[in-house]
């Protein structure tokens, strides 16, 4: 695939006397004061709460709209000790939504407590009729959503017109018109005046658990025998569902994700032990979660059954974990293998879409469970929106990715009547629909991707100022590392440098890397191909120490490359 050119525009550098309050206040190195002033941290509160996150500063649950009708039904069904079932989402936010809340219901006391995740090709995503099947021959008298639901209004009322009670907890986007009945725990209901609505799945069952706890204490519920949960041990499955749900990690998430990273390095739980010795990891990073652990039990979703999932993140039995490790990362190992040969096809079909605004990718070999994840690398080649079908049992069903541009969500929902299904986000969406509907819906799609759109489309990267190789040093790395943990709204710095005269290595014929003087190094993963004709006169970096028998480095991780010389105008290090 080919390398997208981006513009590159430089954050203006903040007012220089408010850097040097900044620098004296916080003992704060000069760049990474402008760096938070230019993400918008200018009082001492918003700087102490982003550097310094507070569990304090976690917003009481009970300001979730029906979260006192929730915990009142949940409290009464643990009490008379009703059969309570959680019903996930096979990604990793809804796996971890459901090991959490299954994790915590058991803490209760509460003895019939079983979850189920539907499987992607045998029963689709989220409440649909078939999972709704499963639950009502499972004689649940209490059924839990999370991570899904929103949009299942027939399903809840089938479920509430069977007798079963229902608590519906999501952070997807409504449709007003597929609102369901009944208790519904959703920062983004219409009805929900929660300030912070970028919250994550596993985030609002955290919130969840969070206020039964608190209104079991109440009841003199905790005894000696029962001892009341702490949920700081349950962060790190909150931290593990934000980061790989991709929301923004500010506010409550970054709060979460920041002490849910402390809770994974200090006091790992089993499954996190594992993750770490299987992939060789000594310090747990939002990096790590988001490219070796979460997709390792994403795959368990796409390919097979997200059951195993769970089971792993909740296992006790070091052999029994050990051997479900192994398993989900044979199973991500062949996902990479089919994405591989997707992408192939894919390319081929974009080929023939490639002057319009946006593309529409059919084919039988495109697998459902991927989806999402060739979109994905289609808008990083293209910059377009990015729609993956599947033909499957005579439905298409697939996962679009979006630009920043245009509101995915948005644009299926006014396509809605070709559709029997979708749902998401701006960014990212599903649906599923007929293969009679295709061409109709393809035209509306694209017509309305080209009313939307800019005229001119250039992918942006944001730098955060430009370096000079002698000025790096271990502490301007470890005061950047004050920001982390770094993700979706919380970028990793990034930098613009001159690339170095002297030759590179050639790593695998695939990579690139330099070593320069002192302890500085460049590393360009899969970046060789691009170096083969003429050397970039600019890279734009991330930083960060790699560690190495016992030897720490400063890498320089090439993200893109720049034929036109960067006007260097910068704050000195």
């Amino acid at each position: 695939m080919e390398f997208l050119k981006k513009q590159w525009n430089h954050s203006s550098n903040a007012d220089s006397e408010k850097v040097r309050r900044l620098c004296d206040e916080w003992e704060m190195h000069p760049l990474v004061a402008d760096i938070l002033l230019s993400r918008g941290f200018k009082t001492h509160k918003d700087i102490q709460s982003f550097l310094e996150p507070s569990l304090n500063n976690l917003r009481d649950p009970f300001h979730l709209r029906h979260m006192y009708l929730a915990v009142e039904l949940l409290q009464d069904a643990i009490v008379n000790d009703q059969q309570i079932f959680i019903l996930g989402d096979y990604d990793v936010d809804g796996i971890t939504a459901t090991a959490l809340v299954l994790d915590f219901l058991k803490a209760c006391g509460a003895e019939k407590v079983d979850y189920f995740i539907p499987n992607r090709l045998k029963h689709g995503y989220g409440l649909t009729e078939a999972s709704t099947d499963i639950l009502l021959e499972r004689n649940a008298d209490l059924v839990i959503t999370v991570d899904n639901g929103i949009t299942a209004a027939g399903e809840i009322q089938r479920l509430n017109d069977a007798g079963i009670k229902t608590i519906v907890t999501d952070h997807h986007l409504a449709e007003n018109d597929l609102l369901p009945p009944g208790i519904v725990i959703n920062p983004n209901h219409p009805e929900c005046k929660y300030p912070f609505k970028k919250i994550s799945g596993c985030g609002v069952a955290l919130k969840l658990v969070m206020a039964l706890r608190k209104s079991l204490r109440k009841l003199d519920w905790w005894t000696s025998a029962r001892p009341e949960p702490n949920l700081r041990n349950s962060l790190d499955l909150a931290a593990l569902g934000t980061v790989a749900d991709v929301v923004p990690l500010l506010d409550e998430n970054r709060i979460i994700t920041y002490h849910g990273l402390k809770v994974m390095n200090d006091k790992p739980r089993l499954a996190i032990q594992v993750l770490k010795s299987l992939k060789k990891v000594e310090t747990i990073t939002s990096r790590t979660l988001a490219f070796q652990f979460g997709p390792l039990l994403n795959a368990s979703g796409r390919l097979k059954d997200a059951d195993m999932a769970v089971r792993f993140l909740l296992s006790n039995d070091r052999q029994e974990a050990e051997k479900m490790a192994q398993i989900l990362d044979a199973t991500n190992a062949e996902r990479r293998e089919k994405e591989s040969e997707m992408i192939q096809t894919a390319l081929k079909l974009a080929d023939e879409q490639k002057n319009n605004p946006a593309l529409i990718l059919v084919s039988p070999e495109f697998h459902e469970g991927v989806n999402g994840i060739v979109a994905t690398r289609l808008v990083e080649s293209f910059y377009k929106p990015v729609l993956i079908l599947s033909e499957i049992e005579g439905k298409l069903k697939g996962s679009g990715r979006s630009i920043p541009e245009l509101n995915l969500k948005e644009v299926l929902s006014d396509c809605s009547d070709f559709l029997e299904r979708f749902g998401g986000h701006a960014a990212a969406a599903g649906c599923s629909l007929i293969p009679e509907n295709l061409e109709a819906f393809r035209d509306r799609f694209i017509e309305l991707c080209d009313e939307r759109l800019p005229a001119s489309l250039v992918p942006k990267l944001q730098l955060d100022g430009t370096l000079d190789y002698p000025e790096l040093n271990n502490q301007f790395v470890e005061q950047l590392n004050r920001l982390q943990p770094f993700g979706e709204g919380n970028p990793e710095p990034l930098f613009s440098v001159n690339t170095p005269e002297s030759p590179f290595t050639s790593l695998k014929q695939k990579h690139v890397k330099w070593k320069l003087n002192g302890n500085v190094e460049i590393i360009g993963w899969n970046y060789s191909e691009p170096f083969t004709n003429s050397l970039p006169s600019q890279l734009a970096v991330n930083l960060g120490f790699n560690e190495f028998r016992g030897h720490r480095t400063i890498q320089l991780t090439i993200q893109d490359l720049s034929l036109i010389h960067i006007c260097r105008c910068r704050r000195a290090i």
